[in-house]
C-alpha cells in the first residue's frame, strides 16, 4: 500500500481547526494580561510548581524524553551529558541570575543585560 503525500480535505480541516483553537485559546487565556510583567510572570501569581514544569517543558524536547532513555537502553550513555549539564545549569542560575531577578526587579534576561 501507498502513501500518497497530498493534503486531504480532512487534513486541512484538522490543520484549520487547531490554528484557529490555538490562537483563540490563546487570545482567552491571555485577555487579562496588561503589560510585560503579566505576561512574562503572570505578576508573581504563578505557584513555583507551574514555574517549574514549565522550565522542564521549555528545554526538553519531546523527541529528547522519548528517545534519550532508549539510547541509554542499547548502550550509548554519552546522552546523559545532557541530564547532567541540566543539573549543573539550574544550579549555576539558581546561585547567580535568580538573585539578580528578584532584586533588580526583572521580568526577562534581556532586561538584565
Amino acid at each position: 500500500m501507498s502513501m500518497s503525500n497530498a493534503f486531504t480535505v480532512i487534513d486541512w480541516l484538522v490543520l484549520i481547526v487547531y490554528l484557529v483553537g490555538t490562537t483563540l485559546l490563546g487570545i482567552w487565556l491571555g485577555r487579562d494580561q496588561k503589560d510585560a510583567r503579566d505576561y512574562f510572570v503572570a505578576s508573581q501569581r504563578i505557584p513555583w510548581w507551574a514555574i517549574l514544569f514549565s522550565v522542564v517543558a521549555t528545554e526538553t524536547s519531546a523527541l529528547t524524553f522519548i528517545s534519550i532513555p532508549g539510547l541509554a537502553y542499547v548502550g550509548n550513555l554519552a546522552f546523559l551529558q545532557v541530564a547532567a549539564g541540566y543539573v549543573v545549569g539550574r544550579v549555576i542560575i539558581a546561585f547567580t541570575l535568580l538573585p539578580l531577578y528578584y532584586h533588580g526587579d526583572l521580568v526577562t534576561a534581556y532586561s538584565m543585560l
